[in-house]
């Protein structure tokens, strides 16, 4: 039998230094037909089922389930304004921005703070950081245009806490984690934890006491936008609640409306799209990028224009295409600053070669 093209293609990055250790998984009809690991997760800790993975932005999208159990309460809606429940999130445009445009990009916030190596490495509490982007400039009218920001689900999981009073923590715990039974995902890890989860290389405040996702300090932060550690298993496990055939904790209709365009093709600029220029139509789900033929292969070059997921900078990326009834994911441990061209198209090729042998 012929090895599968996947295998020696991570095994040639890993001898390349393109990472240290990864993984990539394929379900499909509900079913793990592709589950490989390789390399070195962290130093003595080899890649494995065990692993747990820092997700970094796609932690994002746990976040906004979170704030989607909530709104399926009534607790909150889509057109709630900000500054209804954040009174100090006020002035130059800041009361037109409402929970919609967070959880789409739309609100014309800076990504997030200019100064946020500085912040991890003085390891600033989340409060703080929080309190940061009350202040932070805008940079168009709410819902004008499309610009990623991780102060989008900062602002967003800090709305759920204050309607819900309760810590962000314990509302990811209690509406997704918990419901999902993922109990090998964590936001934060609790420190028996820390021995399993892999490093990832090159990150903002690397060798400091406050390195982004290797540092208890960071591991600590629960921040909505980048918080989560979770195993490969479980986060084809999250995938699969918005696959077809379910399993659910989201209502159909919700399901259905954060994986559906809400932006309405406003121009607008990803970080993570190349080739693409400022000025392109973005369409943005609840949480979820969008792969569409407004934006092909923004997720995958052979999954479908149907299909939907989300990236994180520590080199990893989920998709899910309904078409193809597939849930796929890569995880590696290397972070985006060192080279997007190279990074992007490692964990694409990955995808691509994993989806090939369907």
């Amino acid at each position: 039998m012929n090895t599968p093209s996947y295998i020696p293609l991570i095994d040639r990055y890993i001898r390349e230094g393109g990472f240290s250790g990864g993984a990539v998984a394929v379900a499909q009809h509900g079913q793990m037909v592709i589950e490989h690991y390789a390399g070195w997760a962290a130093p003595n800790l080899p890649a494995s089922p065990d692993v747990l993975w820092p997700l970094a932005s796609i932690s994002k999208l746990y976040s906004v389930a979170m704030v989607m159990r909530i709104v399926e309460q009534g607790h909150l809606t889509l057109n709630t304004l900000v500054s209804h429940v954040i009174p100090q999130f006020t002035g130059e445009g800041r009361e037109e921005v409402r929970l919609r445009h967070l959880l789409t990009h739309t609100s014309g916030l800076i990504y997030e703070s200019p100064e946020m190596e500085a912040r991890l490495i003085a390891q600033t509490p989340r409060a703080a950081l929080v309190e940061e982007a009350f202040s932070a400039p805008l940079q168009f009218k709410a819902g004008t245009s499309m610009v990623y920001a991780d102060y989008n689900t900062l602002l967003a999981g800090h709305m759920a806490e204050v309607v819900m009073g309760k810590s962000f923590a314990d509302l990811v715990q209690k509406w997704v984690i918990g419901p999902m039974k993922l109990s090998n995902t964590f936001m934060p890890p609790p420190p028996s934890e820390y021995g399993r989860i892999a490093k990832v290389a090159n990150v903002m405040a690397e060798g400091s006491a406050g390195a982004m996702y290797n540092s208890p300090y960071a591991l600590s932060l629960a921040h909505p936008a980048f918080g989560t550690v979770a195993t490969v298993r479980d986060l084809i496990q999250f995938g699969q609640h918005f696959a077809p055939g379910g399993p659910r904790i989201h209502s159909p209709l919700t399901v259905r409306a954060m994986t559906s365009d809400q932006t309405g093709g406003v121009f607008g600029k990803h970080v993570a799209v190349d080739g693409l220029g400022p000025n392109t139509f973005m369409p943005w789900g609840l949480g979820f990028m969008l792969q569409t033929p407004a934006v092909p292969s923004m997720l995958c070059d052979l999954a479908s224009n149907s299909s939907f997921g989300h990236g994180g900078a520590s080199g990893c990326q989920l998709l899910i295409d309904p078409e193809n009834e597939v849930v796929a994911c890569v995880v590696s441990n290397n972070h985006v600053r060192i080279g997007r061209e190279r990074w992007r198209v490692r964990l694409q090729s990955m995808l691509n070669s994993a989806l090939a042998t369907l």
